[in-house]
């Protein structure tokens, strides 16, 4: 098996979650260090324009959003389960609630008293991600603490019986809803809110002592050599499905729904019911097969 490769900055809470499963599995894998704010020139050849992070890679192929890089982490390492078949649906619930409502409540306040810990243009670089509709709609901060505080005490009683979110054993519940609570103590008002929550407290300690996994650090240019000289796999999965929208061979354009909205343009190699696969050539890494998850994306057709 090729190596596995996160791209990543230290601060990103996504990738936090991501870390966690690799801690769980114990996965060798190699840290790439990518920038905070865009530009990210040693990324972009990989993606195509996809600039959240993280980004997983595995020789020529590229792995984007965490829910499909966790996906695939599942099939890769399936020695070591995650999530039991008869909790998966009710871990993918909530990690999709952690994932946007729970981070929305704690991303907004923490980002304004974590300034001394970011670059200068940071502000302005998170603010440009976003749709302007969105930034119109944007709710006063204090009510959103409020909601935050809320989040909290469902969580508490959550976590009241157990020692983690859905039994006696870590999921991607708990990956999906720590990976927003760590980042969230960063802000020291949010950090006081959870420390009323000893519960909470204890399963923040108890995941964080979980560790990384066997991380070992790589530079960026080792990473694209590594693009470079692998040959992307464009052998169909066994779910592959025929999509009249989404045909094989069809050059299309893939943003996310949300925020970020700089696109992937590639053509279409295979689809299943929650994935989609494309091919796309860049001068410095030559041909990839990027992965994207199909919640949460939009697809337009290019000629």
């Amino acid at each position: 098996m090729a190596d596995v490769i996160l791209h990543h900055y230290e601060m990103s809470p996504f990738s936090k979650k991501v870390i966690s499963i690799f801690a769980h599995k114990n996965v060798a894998w190699h840290a790439v260090d990518q920038p905070i704010t865009a530009p990210k020139p040693d990324l972009t050849p990989l993606t195509g324009g996809y600039r959240k992070i993280p980004v997983m890679q595995i020789g020529a192929h590229i792995y984007c959003d965490t829910k499909l890089i966790i996906r695939e982490l599942e099939r890769r390492f399936s020695d070591t389960p995650l999530t039991p078949t008869e909790l998966l649906g009710a871990a993918e619930l909530i990690a999709d609630w952690a994932d946007h409502r729970l981070f929305a409540n704690a991303a907004g306040p923490s980002i304004f008293e974590i300034t001394e810990l970011v670059p200068p243009d940071f502000l302005s670089d998170r603010a440009a991600m976003q749709r302007p509709e969105v930034m119109a709609a944007a709710l006063p901060i204090e009510h959103v603490k409020a909601q935050f505080v809320l989040d909290l005490a469902m969580i508490n009683r959550q976590l009241s019986g157990s020692a983690f979110m859905l039994g006696e054993r870590f999921t991607l519940a708990d990956a999906a809803v720590f990976h927003v609570l760590n980042f969230a103590g960063n802000a020291p008002s949010l950090a006081a809110e959870i420390a009323k929550h000893a519960t909470i407290e204890k399963w923040l300690k108890r995941i964080n002592d979980m560790g990384e996994g066997q991380r070992n650090d790589m530079a960026t240019s080792e990473a694209l050599d590594i693009a470079r000289n692998a040959s992307p796999d464009y052998t169909p999965p066994a779910d592959a499905i025929a999509d009249e929208a989404l045909p094989v061979g069809q050059m299309i354009a893939i943003k996310p729904d949300d925020y970020g909205q700089e696109e992937t343009v590639g053509e279409i190699v295979w689809a299943t019911r929650e994935m989609l696969a494309v091919k796309r050539t860049d001068t410095q890494v030559g041909e990839v097969l990027v992965h994207y998850p199909r919640l949460g994306y939009l697809f337009e057709a290019r000629s």
